[in-house]
């Protein structure tokens, strides 16, 4: 019998020691996409294709970035060092980095692949979506490798849906906006020395549609543009990739008679704006339908991250006198009083209508404690109402870490708001004041 026991020990020992290999108890790793093995869950990576750094940042892996390209130039995202550039990176500084994982695109050079590969570190090309089903994949395949088989795979399946939902919620609020009249639209970038269309079945071809509008190529299948067949169309919005294509538009006899260039309804999206899909490309849907839809944009609730950070890029230039109105919740509730009331009445009005707006923010505060040196998404929702009430300056600090800048905001908010001030800990009081609509301004 003591025999039989020692062999079934000896059994259990050996699954253990084999376990991350055979996947014995382990349901995320190792994982293995596109013939890429990943034994375990990365703790550093260096992103050189700035679309999959916009999903990553998305899926809120971004605290594993450890490096990126010149390419990789999100505000949000400056804070890790550039390794070069996508075509030319600096694979020494990537080396030197720790990096375990690297996010690239077709860019990358052989010999730059060959001797990251020589130390071991995963290079993953990623190839940018140009259709629904393949951003969801893309979706995917990130959080398999960031997060593992199940786990990964779950967060970029519920990612991908969070982004989709967001796009539905604004179609929703163009096409009750504009229900009498059915708009169209197009968007126009040029290469290989003309004019080109995005056609339907594109990624691009989706943000159109989730702006409430018809994009006018969906029965086009070449991408070359027939002036005369969009002269027929005529679309009412015209979306552009640079003054270089809109130059072309209007020295063209036939395009220059568009009625959205006679109506001024024309609007630059740069490529990058176009390209990545992540938050990029929610700011960037948000641009277009409240370029269509300006009377949107008052009325707008800051729901999540994107949404200010979508008011942010569209209105750079006036950001410190309307961000309250276009990116609080609180904003949205009382401008209306403090354009036509003193500042005293629109106070008591607000008092009196407090509510919670926690539920705008997509955190759950009942029972919550935040403290010095969490990391998780409920830290980047408390710095994200901090932000919105003028507590934390920067919105590169909106990381999800609750660092030495988050400490001194809490202690600052808990000070206006009379209550015991110690910024190492956000307790369940300091919260439920903090997500107040009537939550007191810095």
């Amino acid at each position: 019998m003591k025999k039989l026991v020692s062999i079934l020990l000896a059994a259990l020992l050996c699954c253990a020691v084999v376990m991350p290999l055979a996947g014995c108890g382990n349901e995320n790793f190792p994982v293995t996409v596109a013939n890429i093995t990943i034994q375990k869950e990365p703790r550093a990576i260096v992103v050189l294709d700035p679309s999959a750094a916009d999903i990553i940042s998305y899926m809120s892996y971004d605290a594993k970035i450890v490096g990126r390209s010149a390419e990789v130039d999100q505000s949000y995202l400056a804070v890790a060092p550039a390794f070069g550039t996508a075509a030319s990176p600096d694979v020494g500084s990537i080396i030197a980095s720790g990096a375990e994982v690297v996010f690239a695109n077709e860019a990358i050079p052989d010999d730059a692949v060959e001797a990251l590969k020589q130390k071991d570190i995963k290079v993953i090309k990623m190839s940018l979506a140009d259709s629904p089903s393949a951003l969801e994949t893309n979706y995917l395949t990130i959080g398999k490798i960031l997060g593992g088989a199940k786990t990964g795979e779950a967060k970029g399946k519920e990612s991908y849906q969070k982004l989709i939902e967001h796009m539905e919620r604004l179609k929703i609020e163009a096409t009750s906006a504009n229900s009498t009249v059915l708009n169209t639209a197009c968007y126009l970038y040029s290469g290989r020395g003309g004019l080109r269309l995005m056609t339907s079945g594109t990624y691009v071809d989706m943000l159109i549609g989730y702006t409430g509008a018809v994009n006018v190529a969906v029965n086009i299948d070449q991408n070359n543009v027939d002036e005369n067949t969009l002269k027929i169309a005529n679309p009412n919005y015209v979306f552009y990739d640079s003054e270089e294509t809109l130059n072309a538009v209007k020295q063209s006899a036939v395009l220059s008679k568009l009625t959205a260039l006679s109506a001024n309804k024309t609007l630059m999206i740069t490529n990058p704006e176009i390209s990545r899909q992540g938050l990029t490309a929610l700011e960037t849907l948000e641009k277009m339908v409240y370029f269509m839809h300006p009377e949107l944009q008052k009325n707008k609730p800051a729901d999540n991250t994107a949404t200010q950070a979508a008011t942010q890029a569209t209105q750079a230039a006036t950001q410190a006198t309307t961000q309250a109105a276009t990116t609080a919740p609180q904003a949205a509730t009382t401008a209306p009083q403090a354009t036509t009331a003193p500042a005293q009445q629109a106070t008591t009005a607000a008092a009196t209508e407090a509510k919670s707006v926690a539920e705008q923010y997509k955190i759950d505060i009942k029972d919550l404690t935040l403290a010095y040196e969490d990391e998780n998404d409920d830290v980047q929702k408390m710095q994200q109402r901090l932000f919105d009430l003028g507590y934390i300056d920067d919105k590169e600090n909106v990381t999800g870490y609750y660092g030495d800048v988050t400490k001194a905001a809490i202690e600052a908010f808990q000070k206006k708001s009379k209550l015991d001030e110690n910024g190492d800990e956000a307790n369940a009081k300091t919260l439920e004041a903090l997500f107040m609509s009537n939550a007191p301004k810095a």
